[in-house]
C-alpha cells in the first residue's frame, strides 16, 4: 500500500493552548501532512479546571497555530469517564469524519497519534494499536515543564501587570487571545476565580490531614438519582464549587452515617419531597460507587449513587428547593446534556439511566 497522506492526531484539553502544545504540533507537522486536534472535555460547564468552552479553545488554537504551513483542524471530543471503550469509539468516529470531510482515503492515509506521556491521564496513548505513535518531549521554560495548570494559575491568580512574563513563558501568540478573552469576559473570569479559590482551599485542608496521617484520605459522598415518568430530579447548586450548575441531590456523608442514609437525607434537604422517607427507601433499585480520580476538582472524592425509581404517574411528585440548592426540578430525560451539569453527574446519570441520549456523532456533523 502506498501512503499518500500522513495524518497526526493530537488529543488534549488545551485549557488553554500554550507554547508546549505548539511544540507538539510543530514537531508532528515536520513528519506528517496535517494534524487533527481533538479537544477533550467539550460541552462541559465552566470550572476551575475547564474554564474555556470548546469554541473558545478552538479559536485559541486557530490563532496560536496561524503560522503553521500545513493544515491544523480541531474537533470537539466528549468525555466518558466510566466507559473507556466508548471514549475510544468517539476518537475513532471523529477521525473518520475528519478524513471523510478532508477527502482522505483510509486505504492510503497513515494515522499517527502524537503526545507525551505525562501521567495516568495519558494512558490512552496505548489504546490505538493500529495507529503509529509519534512521541513528543515535554516543553521546558527555564528548566520547568510548561503545563496548562500553571498557565491557569498565572492567568487567573497571577499579577495582572505581569502579562509580558506570562506571554514569554507560555507563548506570546498562544496567550494573547486568552488575555483578550479575559478582558472581554469579566463575569466568567470572576466565576472561575471564585471556584478556583474554593477548590484550592478545599485541597489544602485535605492535604493537611493527609500530611498528619501520612497517606491519601478520600472524601466520601452520596448522591440520589430519583427517576419518575421519564424525568430525573435535579437541583441547581447555590454554593461553590459549581455554583449555578445542575446536579444530583447529594453531599458529604456525616460521621456515623451510612451512605444510603446520607443520600436520602441530602435528597430531602435539597429537594423537599413530600413522600415519606420510608416509601422512598422502598423504591431503591440500584447502588454503585463512582470513584474516577478525575471526577472532582476538589481532589479524591468518592461517591456512592443510589437510584430510586418512583411509580409513574400523571403528576410528578412535588419538590421544593432547600439547603444549598437554589432550586429543584424534574428534568425530562431527553433534555439532559452535560453542558451545565456539575462534575461527573452527567456520566453517573448516563451509567444508571440508560435512556439518557447524547448523540456525539450528530455533534460532530454539526461542526461541518
Amino acid at each position: 500500500m502506498t501512503i499518500k497522506h500522513r495524518l497526526a492526531v493530537f488529543i488534549g484539553r488545551f485549557q488553554p493552548f500554550h507554547a508546549g502544545h505548539l511544540a507538539v504540533v510543530q514537531n508532528a507537522l515536520t513528519q506528517t501532512d496535517s494534524i487533527l486536534m481533538l479537544v477533550g472535555s467539550a460541552y462541559r460547564p465552566r470550572s476551575w479546571k475547564n474554564p474555556f468552552t470548546y469554541n473558545e479553545r478552538a479559536q485559541f488554537i486557530r490563532t496560536g497555530t496561524a503560522d503553521a504551513d500545513k493544515p491544523v483542524t480541531t474537533l470537539p471530543l466528549v468525555d466518558t469517564l466510566y466507559n473507556d471503550r466508548a471514549w475510544t469509539v468517539n476518537v475513532r468516529t471523529a477521525v473518520t469524519l475528519h478524513m471523510r470531510k478532508a477527502g482522505l482515503d483510509p486505504d492510503t492515509t497513515q494515522i499517527v497519534l502524537t503526545g507525551f506521556d505525562k501521567d495516568k491521564s495519558s494512558r490512552y496513548l496505548t489504546w490505538f494499536p493500529t495507529w503509529d505513535m509519534l512521541p513528543a518531549d515535554p516543553h521546558l521554560h527555564e528548566g520547568v515543564v510548561v503545563s496548562a495548570t500553571d498557565v491557569r494559575q498565572a492567568l487567573f491568580f497571577g499579577n495582572g501587570d505581569d502579562t509580558g512574563r506570562v506571554a514569554s513563558r507560555f507563548g506570546l501568540k498562544q496567550i494573547a487571545p486568552v488575555l483578550s478573552w479575559m478582558k472581554n469576559h469579566s463575569d466568567a473570569v470572576e466565576t472561575v476565580r471564585d471556584e478556583g479559590s474554593f477548590v484550592m482551599s478545599y485541597r489544602a485542608r485535605t492535604q493537611e490531614a493527609e500530611d498528619i496521617f501520612g497517606y491519601p484520605i478520600p472524601v466520601n459522598t452520596a448522591d440520589a438519582i430519583v427517576v419518575q415518568s421519564g424525568h430525573v430530579l435535579m437541583v441547581q447548586r447555590k454554593m461553590q464549587p459549581g455554583k449555578g450548575q445542575w446536579a444530583l441531590p447529594g453531599g458529604h456523608i456525616d460521621r456515623g452515617e451510612q451512605a444510603v442514609d446520607a443520600a436520602i437525607r441530602e435528597l430531602y434537604e435539597e429537594a423537599g419531597l413530600d413522600m415519606p422517607k420510608g416509601a422512598m427507601r422502598g423504591r431503591l433499585r440500584e447502588r454503585r460507587v463512582f470513584d474516577h480520580p478525575e471526577r472532582s476538582e476538589k481532589g479524591w472524592v468518592r461517591t456512592e449513587a443510589f437510584v430510586f425509581e418512583l411509580q409513574d404517574r400523571p403528576k410528578l411528585e412535588k419538590v421544593k428547593s432547600g439547603s444549598d440548592a437554589a432550586q429543584a426540578r424534574w428534568v425530562p430525560i431527553t433534555e439532559i446534556t452535560p453542558d451545565n451539569i456539575f462534575e461527573d453527574h452527567f456520566d453517573i446519570i448516563q451509567a444508571l439511566v440508560p435512556d439518557v441520549p447524547f448523540a456525539y456523532s450528530s455533534i460532530l456533523m454539526a461542526q461541518s
